[in-house]
């Protein structure tokens, strides 16, 4: 039977509280609530200030009139990492322990730190020899982040009833939106934007992009005619009125200057877009023979005039927000509009949730089935050693045949050790390698994929004709027959690279042909690189 329950979603900025039915496969909403997260409260998934956001999470529960005290908290962090394994297919029980024996090679970590799980990928399936296989998603977290949302339950007294990943609630939702189709799903956040794409209940391809409003927002804020001084009244004025243009690149025949200042904003969102496709193409040379049929655009995003119709422009896809949601009912309490879009990641965490569960919660109920094995093992034996007690001249026979077997089993064990050994050199050969590839790092060797980023910030006939790079300080010289719209928002996306600094343009020619009539614009960009850290070495010195 289905049980009330809320779903509880600490976003850096927004916390959002779901009241929902528990154990439904079509369960009901019955309300929601949201208010801002204290300041520095969280940070990337991690509950810092326990107190404070307990407090606000109780009042808000009073305030709505909900009594229960279980709970599912949806963790959005991006500490949370994901991989994709098959295993062959076998009963319930016995899946854990062949994810676990997969764990090293899936994940290069200290697994001691980290709490893992997992949820099953679609049906099982035959591979190219014809066995069947189960498609499996295998999650790993920091212990130090499951742990604090046990004590963030704890100050609000609230009991966990399951953690969730942020990615795998919006899949369990969003499989149920995308049918038989191959679909893209695109929840646009504040800051980042989740990108699914999903065919027959499986995850196809899960990727974040590192822009979202923001790219709207952060220009709006900087320009005075819009009178937007925070993110969140230029947001609610994209919600209000249609800012966006249809394209990219759009033209100013009459030289418009309010026009002008839409295209400008319009035209920053190339830096989402341009991911988006990024995700597209890699997903084309996968998938060659599944190609996406739709976007599903959800997220605060999905809310801004004129978004869908930029997006199917530029994407080539046709975009939309699906009116209603496939899987939830809404009690006649709840008022059902564009909005409720935002609550999607908790609507999705009651499905099949990825259920992390604390080292410590785990190792005590190990124990506790420790101890009650152990008693049943003295039991046992004591009734073992009354009836030997009773034949002791059988227990003598008995206990030389057990000798021998055990002087057999010593023997057939001893080449393990062998193996062993070679092992622990192969582990110290590794630990060798490691620490020499750690003492050679230097800020160049990883410039191939700088400028790949650096790629994803300019205009797409923005081509590089050389570059001059030392060990702290890069210069690019690069062509372009387009002319940037906001030098200030390259320069501001380029500064978030976490390896540079000091973005600066440092001159601009325009050179035009007189035969074609074509202008060419001569970029110099130059940047400074970030100190790496010193290597630590042995005995602590650096």
């Amino acid at each position: 039977m289905a049980k009330k329950i809320i779903v509880v979603r600490v976003g850096e900025q927004e916390t959002q509280i779901v009241h929902i039915e528990h154990g439904s496969s079509n369960p009901t909403v019955y309300g929601c609530v949201r208010f801002s997260t204290p300041e520095k409260a969280v940070q990337d998934g991690m509950i810092v200030d326990m107190a404070e956001l307990a407090v606000h999470i109780h009042k808000a529960c009073i305030d709505k009139g909900v009594r229960t005290k279980e709970a599912i908290f949806t963790i959005a962090s991006g500490k949370i990492a994901s991989r994709e394994v098959s295993i062959p297919v076998v009963n319930k029980t016995k899946i854990e322990p062949l994810v676990m024996a997969k764990i090293p090679d899936l994940f290069p970590i200290d697994a001691e730190k980290y709490v893992f799980s997992y949820v099953t990928q679609g049906k099982p399936r035959e591979d190219e020899e014809g066995n069947k296989i189960q498609d499996v998603m295998v999650f790993a977290a920091p212990s130090e982040l499951i742990d604090s949302y046990y004590k963030l339950a704890d100050a609000a007294g609230l009991h966990i009833l399951s953690l969730e990943a942020d990615g795998n609630a919006i899949f369990q939702i969003m499989k149920r939106q995308a049918k038989s189709k191959v679909s893209m799903s695109v929840q646009m956040n504040l800051s980042s934007t989740l990108v699914n794409i999903i065919s027959d209940n499986r995850l196809l391809l899960q990727r974040v992009v590192p822009y979202g409003i923001n790219v709207f927002t952060e220009v709006m804020t900087q320009e005075p005619v819009f009178q937007t001084p925070t993110e969140n009244e230029a947001y609610t004025l994209l919600k209000r009125n249609r800012l966006l243009m249809h394209n990219l690149n759009a033209e100013n025949p009459h030289n418009d200057p309010s026009l002008e200042k839409r295209i400008e904003v319009t035209d920053n969102a190339q830096f989402l877009l341009g991911n988006i496709i990024r995700v597209i193409e890699y997903y084309n040379t996968k998938y060659k023979d599944q190609p996406i049929e739709e976007i599903i655009c959800v997220g605060k995003g999905c809310a801004i005039a004129g978004i869908h119709e930029l997006m199917s422009n530029e994407l080539g896809l046709p975009t939309f927000t699906p009116k209603e949601i496939d899987g939830i009912r809404f009690n006649r309490s709840v008022n059902v509009n564009a909005y409720i879009l935002q609550y999607i990641n908790c609507f999705g965490a009651v499905f099949e949730p990825v259920n992390f569960i604390s080292r410590e919660i785990s190792q005590r109920a190990k124990k506790k089935g420790s101890l009650t094995g152990a008693v049943l093992v003295f039991a046992g034996c004591l009734l073992l050693s009354l009836v030997v007690c009773g034949f002791s001249i059988m227990q003598l026979f008995m206990t030389k045949d057990e000798n021998e077997r055990l002087s057999s089993r010593v023997a057939a064990m001893s080449p393990i050790q062998d193996e062993f050994d070679s092992l622990m050199a192969i582990e110290n050969n590794r630990s060798l390698i490691s620490l020499v590839n750690g003492r050679t790092e230097t800020n160049n060797n990883k410039f191939h994929d700088l400028l790949n980023e650096i790629e994803g910030y300019v205009p797409k006939t923005f081509k590089i004709q050389d570059v001059t790079s030392d060990e702290q300080h890069v210069t690019i010289n690069a062509i372009s027959t387009d002319k940037m719209l906001s030098f200030s928002a390259l320069i501001m996306q380029m500064n978030k690279i976490e390896s540079i600094t000091n973005v600066k343009v440092d001159s601009i020619t325009l050179k035009k042909e007189e035969m074609t009539k074509q202008r060419q614009y001569t970029y110099i960009l130059s940047f400074d690189y970030k100190l790496l850290l010193p290597v630590q070495k042995e005995g602590g010195q650096q």
